[in-house]
């Protein structure tokens, strides 16, 4: 039977808070997303699906929709904000991120360090959605 407005539909999300935060990513190469599936930074900006090995640490949110690999997909995220933070280290990965080791601020600069080194479920603030070289400005999803 067809329907008016494409596929049949049918209730994913049943409720979420008011007010959360929704990101927009575009899905990774040979991957394809699909609404109320997990999903993780797999690169510079880019998401695909969880897998059953991905941890809670890494896993950003969900989709609120479907999308195959180059298209954007809507993400409600477990972080409240994104900030503009600063890189510590050199290659930093995008992903799980902690504060940094060796200083927390950047006094001249006016930002916050992350590092991606050794975080744990106990000292991560967030996930940088993007990688970065020391002293390189870049995007935190705040948890």
């Amino acid at each position: 039977m067809p329907y008016t407005f494409g596929e049949e539909t049918k209730t994913i999300v049943l409720k979420s808070e008011s007010h959360k935060l929704f990101e927009e990513f575009e899905v990774n190469t040979g991957q394809t997303v699909k609404k109320g599936q997990p999903v993780v930074i797999a690169g510079n900006g880019i998401v695909q699906a969880a897998g059953i090995a991905s941890t809670t640490q890494a896993i950003i949110g969900f989709s609120m929709h479907d999308g195959d690999a180059g298209e954007l997909v809507t993400v409600m995220m477990k972080a409240y904000a994104i900030l503009f933070v600063q890189c510590e280290t050199a290659s930093l990965a995008a992903g799980p991120v902690r504060l940094g080791s060796t200083a927390v601020y950047n006094s001249t600069d006016g930002y916050v360090y992350i590092d991606d080194a050794s975080v744990t479920h106990l000292n991560q603030i967030g996930w940088a959605i993007e990688g970065g070289d020391v002293d390189d400005v870049v995007r935190l999803a705040l948890l």
